[in-house]
């Protein structure tokens, strides 16, 4: 998904439609990704990595014994011995053992060269919890704290993660409930499942303003305190 020209023109256009209905400050802000979750590959290839040994072990691998299967040698019936120790023995299977899990490791964290597979093995609670950050440090970062009224308001999109998020300041969440914002972020998310991304984005602006003018209207002496477009990240 992406934003044409003209769709960054037709949502400039929505916003500055919308805040001439209220003194609200509504907010844009589209992000390619919130985050690139590599860190996941590690926890996963570390997960792997000490889960498969102990796997073999529950199925009867004795790493203390596992040396010796290299320290021993059949040849024609006979057992051809290395003089290795049972000590030796025991070292040479925690090594080999070592050697396995350093190896799964590596494979595992590996997957992470595939373009998008870190995000895609990233579970929904943690790029929610991303989301949620990345769209906090984008309202503080544009201001949005700032306005007159405490009215600002983020619509923030992350198309990696496809999550959306509204964020309203605390003269806003005083009387507009939560369960409001989330019934304007579903119709944003339908249309983006749809590949009508700009049209969800316009439909929350809207609802947005709606809301907003409902507790918030636009008063003679207001002053449009924050820009009328749309931000790519």
């Amino acid at each position: 998904m992406h934003l044409s020209a003209e769709d960054k023109a037709a949502i400039g256009q929505a916003i500055e439609a919308a805040e001439a209905k209220t003194s609200g400050e509504i907010f844009v802000v589209v992000s390619a990704r919130t985050a690139d979750y590599r860190w996941i590959m590690l926890f996963y290839g570390a997960l792997v990595a000490i889960l498969v040994p102990l796997i073999l072990m529950a199925f009867g691998l004795n790493p203390l014994t596992l040396g010796s299967v290299f320290t021993h040698w059949q040849a024609g019936g006979w057992n051809i011995g290395f003089g290795a120790t049972p000590a030796d023995e025991a070292a040479t299977g925690m090594v080999l053992i070592l050697a396995l899990q350093a190896i799964l490791f590596m494979l595992v964290s590996a997957l992470d060269l595939q373009p998008g597979i870190a995000a895609k093995l990233t579970p929904a609670w943690i790029q929610r919890q991303q989301v949620h950050r990345a769209a906090r440090d984008q309202f503080l970062a544009h201001g949005l704290h700032q306005t007159t009224g405490k009215t600002g308001v983020l619509i923030f999109v992350s198309l990696a993660e496809h999550k959306a998020e509204i964020i309203a300041d605390a003269g806003i969440y005083t009387k507009v409930s939560r369960t409001v914002w989330r019934e304007v972020i579903g119709k944003l998310v339908t249309a983006a499942r749809d590949k009508k991304l700009a049209h969800g984005i316009i439909l929350a602006i809207e609802d947005s303003a709606t809301i907003l003018a409902e507790h918030f209207p636009r008063q003679d002496d207001d002053v449009d305190e924050l820009p009328n477009k749309v931000i790519i990240i």
